[in-house]
C-alpha cells in the first residue's frame, strides 16, 4: 500500500491486457516474490493515459519492485496491464478529471502452472472519496 492515508474506491479488481505483456507480467511477479522475502518494497502504480489511442480513459498498472544488487538498490518496472475499461472510466471521471490523485493496492498474485497470470488491484484515493461517498455525491 502506499505511504500516507488512502481509502478503497473499487473492490479488488482483475488488470486486463496481461497477455499482451506477459514477459513483464512474469517479470514484475518474480521480482515481487523476490522482494517479499528479502524484505523490500514491491507494489503497483497507476497512470492514466489520456493519449490511449483505444481508450481516453486507459489507467495503466505499473508493477514495481526493489531489487537489492551486491552494492546498491534500484526499482524495477513493469507495465503489467490497465484497469479494466469500465472501471477505468468510472475513476477518470469522478477522480482524476478533478485532479484527485489515485494510487493502488496490489491485492494478490496468482501464477498457474499452466503460465496464467492474473493481478489483482484496489484502487484508492484520498480519504472522502471512498465509492460510498463518490456514489452519495452523485445525483
Amino acid at each position: 500500500m502506499p505511504d500516507g492515508k488512502w481509502v478503497q474506491t473499487t473492490l479488488a479488481e482483475s488488470i486486463v491486457g496481461v497477455h499482451h505483456r506477459k514477459a513483464n507480467a512474469i517479470a514484475f511477479a518474480r521480482a515481487a516474490r523476490r522482494a517479499e522475502v528479502k524484505g523490500l518494497v514491491y507494489g503497483v502504480q497507476l497512470e492514466h493515459r489520456p493519449d490511449n489511442p483505444h481508450d481516453t480513459n486507459a489507467i495503466a498498472v505499473i508493477g514495481v519492485a526493489e531489487q537489492k544488487g551486491w552494492f546498491s538498490r534500484s526499482i524495477g518496472q513493469w507495465h503489467i496491464g490497465y484497469l479494466d475499461r469500465d472501471v477505468a472510466a468510472e475513476i477518470t471521471s469522478d477522480l482524476v478529471s478533478k485532479g484527485i490523485a489515485v494510487a493502488a493496492e496490489l491485492y494478490s498474485i496468482y501464477e498457474g502452472k499452466d503460465g496464467f497470470l492474473d493481478f489483482k488491484v484496489i484502487v484508492l484515493a484520498p480519504p472522502g472519496n471512498s465509492t460510498k461517498a463518490r456514489l452519495r455525491a452523485k445525483p
